[in-house]
C-alpha cells in the first residue's frame, strides 16, 4: 500500500508539472535569494553580494525535489542601478524532470516622495531556459497492475522533444520606504513553448505579489552596545493559470539572529476554496561576519503531504566591499534578513 501511494504521489507531481503548469520554482526563504522573488531586488545593498539557497523537498519520496539558485549583485549609486546573474536549477522525481535558467538581471530606483522617503525600483530579468525530462525513468498508470506491481516491458509513450531550450523574460516593480515595501513580479513574459508532448502549449503567466511592514520592538539606550529588536511582518501570493498558493509569516530580527514563522496555503483566501493550509515554516538564521546562514523547515499539516515528509532548506549570504563606489545617497529596502 506504501508503493502504491508512492506512485500516485510521484505520478501526480511530475504529470501536473509536465503538462499543466511547468516546474514551479520556489523558496521559503525568499528573501534570502531576493533576485530569484524579483529583479527589483537586484543591488539592493551598498555591497556586491553572493546568494546561494539549496531546497530539499518531500524527504520521503522516493526521487529527488531538489532546487537551488546562485546569485550574484551588486549596486551602481552612480546611476541609480543594480546588476546581476542569476543561476536556477530545479530537479522533480525519478524522471530527471530538469529545469534550469540562467538570467541577467537588472534594476534602477527613484525617489517618489521626499517627505516620506517612497521610492519606485523597476526590475528586469532576460533570461535562458533549459527544460528536459527521462522518459525511461517515469511510472504511467499503465505500467501498473490492479495488484499494485509494476508490468515488465512496458510502452513509453515518446514526447516530440525531451530538451527543451527557450529565451524568457521576467520584469518587476517595488515601492519602499524605511518601513514598508509592495511589490509585483510577472514571469514567462515571452510565454515559451515548454511542453513536451504538445508544441502548442505556452507556459502560463506567473504573478507573485509581495510586501510587508517592520517595527522596531526597542530602542538601543544611548551609549549601549546591544541590538535593536525588529519585527516583520510579509506576505507572499502567486497566481500562475488556476494554481495559486498565499504565504503569511512573520521574523523577529535581534542582530544577529533572524527566527520566522510562516503558514503556507490559507483556508477561503486561495482559488481553490477547499484547501486548507498545507504547512508550517520554521526559520533561522544567523550573521557571522559577512556572512549570513539561514534554516527552514517546512513542516507539512496536509495529509498526503505529511506522507511525502518536510522541506529542508539552507541560504547562505556573503557581502563584500563594492566594485564601484559612488556619492549619492543609497535607497535601503527594508527587508528581513532571510
Amino acid at each position: 500500500m506504501k508503493f502504491k501511494l508512492y506512485i500516485i504521489i510521484a505520478y501526480f507531481l511530475v504529470l501536473c508539472e509536465i503538462d499543466a503548469f511547468s516546474q514551479y520554482v520556489q523558496f521559503s526563504q525568499f528573501y534570502a535569494a531576493p533576485t530569484a522573488l524579483a529583479p527589483s531586488f537586484t543591488g539592493m545593498t551598498t555591497k556586491s553580494r553572493i546568494n546561494a539557497i539549496y531546497r530539499d523537498q518531500w524527504a520521503k519520496l522516493k526521487g529527488v525535489f531538489v532546487t537551488y539558485a546562485l546569485g550574484y549583485d551588486f549596486h551602481v549609486s552612480k546611476i541609480n542601478s543594480g546588476f546581476g546573474v542569476l543561476l536556477i536549477n530545479d530537479e522533480a522525481g525519478q524522471g530527471n524532470l530538469r529545469r534550469t535558467e540562467f538570467g541577467v538581471l537588472y534594476s534602477w530606483y527613484g525617489l517618489l516622495d521626499n517627505t516620506y522617503k517612497i521610492y519606485f525600483r523597476p526590475g528586469v530579468e532576460f533570461k535562458l531556459t533549459q527544460r528536459s525530462v527521462d522518459i525511461q525513468k517515469l511510472i504511467f498508470p499503465s505500467h501498473i497492475k490492479p495488484d499494485g506491481t509494476l508490468i515488465e516491458n512496458p510502452v513509453y509513450p515518446q514526447p516530440a522533444d525531451i530538451n527543451k531550450l527557450n529565451v524568457d523574460a521576467t520584469a518587476s516593480v517595488l515601492f519602499y520606504s524605511p518601513v514598508f515595501w509592495i511589490g509585483l513580479t510577472i514571469d514567462h513574459l515571452f510565454r515559451p513553448s515548454d511542453g513536451f508532448y504538445d508544441p502548442t502549449y505556452k507556459v502560463p503567466l506567473k504573478y507573485s505579489f509581495y510586501g510587508g511592514y517592520k517595527w522596531k520592538m526597542s530602542k538601543r539606550s544611548r551609549g549601549s552596545s546591544s541590538a535593536e529588536d525588529w519585527f516583520f511582518v510579509s506576505y507572499h501570493y502567486r497566481l500562475m493559470a488556476l494554481s495559486d498558493q498565499l504565504d503569511i509569516g512573520g521574523y523577529w530580527e535581534h542582530d544577529p539572529f533572524v527566527l520566522g514563522v510562516w503558514v503556507r496555503g490559507m483556508p477561503y483566501l486561495n482559488i481553490d476554496k477547499s484547501k486548507g493550509v498545507d504547512a508550517v515554516i520554521f526559520l533561522a538564521g544567523y550573521k557571522i561576519l559577512n556572512f549570513k546562514i539561514g534554516y527552514s523547515y517546512d513542516l507539512p499539516v496536509n495529509t498526503l503531504l505529511t506522507t511525502a515528509g518536510g522541506t529542508h532548506e539552507i541560504s547562505l549570504t556573503y557581502t563584500f566591499a563594492p566594485l564601484l563606489r559612488g556619492k549619492k545617497r543609497y535607497a535601503p529596502i527594508p527587508c528581513p534578513k532571510l
